[in-house]
């Protein structure tokens, strides 16, 4: 065996570690890359590095860091967060001055122009259907 067997085998623990480190995929698709030119090398009984080796790095590595993270990532929604949290529940109108406004976790939100209906109330329910810059759209609820 040569010393270039053992150089991709350590390469291919090297980035290993890396991926563990930083769980990102792409250092797994390298430490891979690294382990099939270390059987090729291994295989074919090469001494030195060539171009075919190269072309096997680059091209493997490439194709792995594309389709590791879709193979591998679960396809779970994201989190919502802030206000995105808060769409699809209910909550009282409150009127303050001329403007409408709902109340979430202690705030304060204008709701949106093209919301406000003549059904509008001081304490009438409203379902949350989105927000555009903290400012809510809403639907009164029968």
């Amino acid at each position: 065996m040569s010393n270039l067997f053992y150089i991709y085998l350590a390469s291919g623990v090297f980035f290993l570690l890396i991926e563990m480190l930083t769980a990102t995929f792409y250092g797994l698709s390298i430490s891979i890359t690294c382990f099939i030119l270390a059987l090729y090398v291994y295989i074919t009984g090469d001494v030195t590095i060539t171009i075919v080796q190269g072309v096997i790095l680059v091209i493997i590595s490439a194709l792995f860091a594309y389709f590791l993270p879709k193979w591998l990532q679960p396809n779970t929604p994201g989190f919502k967060s802030g206000l995105d949290a808060h769409i699809g529940k209910i909550f009282h109108l409150e009127r303050i001055g001329t403007d409408w406004k709902v109340k979430i976790d202690g705030v304060d939100y204008l709701i949106d122009e093209v919301s406000e209906t003549p059904d509008f109330e001081v304490g009438k329910k409203v379902r949350l259907q989105g927000q555009n810059s903290w400012i809510l759209k809403v639907l009164v609820v029968k």
